[in-house]
């Protein structure tokens, strides 16, 4: 019978033999979570759209989960084997000292990974879950740097034996061929333990791996156990997972916390026809920025109070010590609160803050109000500050620049360079002075219609580790590759922000949106001819996402014609502007801060969201700042992932027979997998989200 052929065959009794063992189901399981883990990659790497990657991120995370609760009390067999070794007194003692540190350090990986699996469950939180990730990396470094021990006396004393025998003989030229053997063996371990061991020293920040051109430093146990039953080149290609020096990715800059705070308050169109019909004249002007403040299209703007606010209810317009005295009360708590979001999901205490460049246009006080954010966040008094000041709308990218040169030099000189970049406006306290000169001059000042209040910050790093920062480097949010500056010659008189005893007063020409359009593609060719080639889907406009300041309706519209985009490109840039109005220097980090949303990814352009945005701005000068961003797709919705790693396997489970120490020395190391306890936004993980799991959210596989 056909059915008794299948069913009484040799390879479904090996099949069960081969299940019916706790390695057996792990090795199963690993194979499968690990090429789940590559298809997704690769169906990123080609740029499917996420619903085909969700399904194989679910059998990745599920999988790891299962392998997971699978080992829990598997740490008792290896205090088991420290306990065999150390019995072993006919051991060398090099060997037996080291297979006891290196059960002891593996028993201990375990406990610690047994200690963080109700939380990783969900079913009990603990604060103290990342001090036990930390602890186990300790451990297996330990029990890592003792297999190093053994492996290297192993290939001491294999020379020994080597250099003793007599191939002239037939027990001779047997031993030998055992050597080449052992050799073999006992070099493929130690090549094992030594990527291996980068892992853990990566997570402990006690060397930085992060930010580097590289492969993949570990060298997978299911690697091991499948070169015993299939040829090497039979196995998936490993993905790269950053990419190399002459590729993009080269300056190691990237934005690891990102974070923007609006007032509490929000302006409709009819709170400035309010303060306008309760102390101005009816007069032709009034009428015309009247009208076209209904037409914006702006629905709130964000504000720091209300059309009651006793600031703007005086029978005159506020003075600029006035305006300065809400601009520190009400503004720089804005820049407080945004700061301390971006520090935060940098996971950066103020210690490791390294320098601090912020930008403003609607004060210019001495000290300037970074002085007091950083004295508020705690900041060293070594911290170096920088204060930008008459950049306007560009503000932000300018101030994105400037921190990309500081990294750029602090990392010529080998040190670490942490940058809070903050962003603080606060407009619409100059309401009565732009109503003042809106009915003295008679004049159509639109400003008074578009501006809002914000404040926004954002944490650029080096990528070179701060060693005295044990959570070690973050993911990146976006990647900085490159920039581009240029001035729009004599166009000083169509955009600027002057002074006058009653605030700044906005200068705005009817040229600007023609300025600016014709100004797009020339700076876009440029930055595009600086920067290392990008990927063949990524060559025109139209590829990218564009995260653009919303200066105004006639600006969006205006960089739709100009390179051939549609108002989806802009999603962010418009729910910005719609929700908010233009906050100035604060927007461009606030478009960013939104372009990462569930809901935002929602609208993109044929409902694939871009790997590569393209941030741009305009200021007073007229200057254009533009930069290109690489979108690291882990990072949405301030996903967290977090976990330990694969736990090694123990004397029970190993498949390759014992080694001269009498301790399997074939044991399944620790291997990278990150497990998102939020899977929102699993099915977009980036490629380099690959070496995040493995470096920075530390799972016990």
């Amino acid at each position: 019978m056909v059915a008794d052929a299948v069913v009484y065959h040799p390879a479904v009794s090996h099949y069960l033999k081969f299940v019916a063992t706790t390695v057996g189901r792990d090795k199963l399981l690993r194979t499968i979570q690990y090429f789940a883990r590559f298809y997704a990659w690769y169906l990123l790497r080609t740029n499917r759209p996420a619903a085909a990657v969700q399904p194989w991120e679910a059998v990745k995370k599920q999988f790891g989960l299962v392998r997971k609760v699978l080992r829990a009390g598997k740490n008792v067999e290896h205090f088991k084997a420290a306990a065999v070794a150390a019995d072993a007194r006919n051991m060398d003692p090099v060997l037996r000292y080291a297979a006891v540190g290196r059960q002891l350090g593996y028993a201990g990986y375990l406990t610690f990974d047994l200690a963080t699996l109700l939380d990783t469950l969900g079913v009990r939180k603990s604060p103290a879950t990342k001090r036990f990730q930390r602890e186990a990396f300790r451990f297996w470094a330990m029990g890592l740097a003792c297999s190093v021990v053994a492996q290297t006396y192993t290939l001491y004393r294999l020379r020994q034996r080597e250099a003793r025998v007599d191939r002239k003989e037939g027990e001779g030229v047997v031993e030998s061929k055992r050597i080449v053997l052992e050799r073999a063996a006992s070099r493929l371990q130690l090549t094992s333990d030594l990527c291996d061991l980068a892992v853990p020293l990566s997570a402990l920040n006690w060397i930085s791996t992060y930010g580097a051109p590289q492969r993949p430093l570990h060298v997978s146990a299911t690697t091991n156990w499948l070169t015993t039953t299939r040829p090497s080149s039979a196995l998936p290609p490993r993905p790269a997972i950053m990419a190399a020096p002459a590729e993009l990715g080269e300056l190691g800059l990237s934005i690891v916390g990102l974070g923007s705070e609006y007032p509490p308050y929000s302006l409709k169109p009819d709170a400035l026809e309010t303060l306008a019909r309760k102390y101005y004249p009816e007069s032709p002007a009034m009428q015309k920025v009247l009208a076209i403040n209904r037409y914006t299209g702006i629905d709130y703007r964000s504000s720091i109070g209300t059309a009651d606010h006793p600031l703007v209810n005086q029978d005159h317009a506020p003075s600029i010590t006035e305006l300065h005295k809400i601009f520190m009360s009400d503004g720089v708590p804005l820049a407080i609160g945004a700061a301390r979001k971006a520090l935060a999901e940098a996971r950066i205490e103020p210690a490791q803050v390294t320098h601090v460049v912020s930008t403003t246009c609607t004060n210019s006080a001495n000290p300037g109000y970074d002085h007091f954010v950083a004295k508020a966040l705690g900041l060293g008094p070594g911290v170096e500050k920088v204060l930008l000041h008459g950049c306007g709308c560009s503000g932000g990218l300018a101030a994105l620049r400037t921190a990309a040169n500081l990294c750029l030099g602090h990392a010529m000189r080998g040190k670490p360079a942490r940058i809070l970049v903050v962003a603080l406006e606060v407009s619409t306290s100059m309401v009565r002075s732009e109503l003042d000169s809106i009915n003295a001059t008679q004049e159509t000042r639109i400003g008074v219609a578009l501006f809002s209040d914000c404040g926004s910050a954002v944490v650029l790093s080096n990528g070179i580790a701060d060693h005295s920062n044990s959570t070690g480097i973050p993911p990146p949010i976006y990647e900085l590759l490159g920039w581009e500056h240029r001035v729009i010659p004599d166009t000083e008189e169509d955009l600027g922000f002057d002074v006058d005893p009653i605030g700044w007063k906005v200068v705005l020409s009817p040229r600007v949106p023609k300025l600016t359009q014709a100004v797009l593609a020339p700076t876009y060719a440029a930055m595009m001819n600086s920067l290392p080639p990008l990927p063949k889907a990524y060559q025109i406009p139209a590829d990218f996402d564009w995260a653009m300041h919303p200066g105004g309706a006639t600006i969006l519209t205006g960089a739709e014609k100009a390179m051939n985009i549609s108002p989806e490109h802009m999603r962010a840039s418009y729910d910005t502007y719609i929700r908010h109005g233009n906050s100035s220097s604060a927007t461009i980090f606030s478009v960013l801060d939104r372009l990462r949303s569930k809901e935002m990814d929602e609208l993109a352009p044929g409902g694939r969201v871009r790997d590569f945005v393209i941030g741009c701005a305009f200021g007073p000068g007229i200057t254009v700042e533009m930069c290109m961003l690489k979108r690291n797709m882990a990072t949405g919705d301030s996903i967290i992932l977090s976990g330990l790693q694969t736990p090694p396997e123990t004397e029970s489970e190993a498949g390759s027979g014992p080694s001269e120490d009498g301790i399997d020395e074939d044991e399944d190391e620790p291997r990278p997998h990150g497990q998102g306890q939020d899977g929102t936004n699993a099915a977009r993980t980036a490629e380099d989200a690959f070496i995040n799991e493995a470096m920075e959210h530390v799972e016990l596989d």
